[in-house]
């Protein structure tokens, strides 16, 4: 595997009707999306390249976000290879009234580095934290 210190990314997204079903909660796709952008993120600044989504594992909603709550998304690179990354991404809501968290998500996304023309890349050596 190789290394490099990675940072958590954090995302926040207001939850709203537009990005709800018809719950008022947030739409299972819409909230899909959002983990994936912020994986792609986190993945793309530890590879310092361009990525491309490769696998879903074990993504699971264990509760919902109402519309007007925040999703707050935390996205952290835990392994790399030679070209993929393993990025684990953990979500909760957050009351913006009271601040009150409570987690609603988590999963990871095997991202790809990949070149001009979208083949796998090789990925520096880089150091995962723990």
């Amino acid at each position: 595997m190789q290394a490099r210190e990675t940072a958590t990314f954090e995302q926040t997204e207001l939850v709203l009707p537009a990005q709800a079903n018809h719950y008022g909660t947030l739409f299972a796709g819409q909230g899909l999306s959002m983990l994936a952008q912020a994986a792609f993120t986190a993945a793309s600044r530890h590879a310092r390249s361009n990525v491309v989504l490769a696998a879903v594992k074990d993504l699971r909603f264990t509760a919902p976000v109402p519309v007007g709550h925040l999703f707050v998304i935390a996205a952290r690179v835990t392994d790399a290879g030679r070209s993929s990354m393993t990025v684990e991404v953990q979500a909760s809501r957050e009351d913006p009234q009271t601040g009150e968290r409570a987690p609603v998500a988590q999963g990871q996304f095997q991202m790809v580095a990949v070149n001009e023309h979208g083949r796998p890349k090789k990925i520096t050596a880089q150091e995962i934290s723990t």
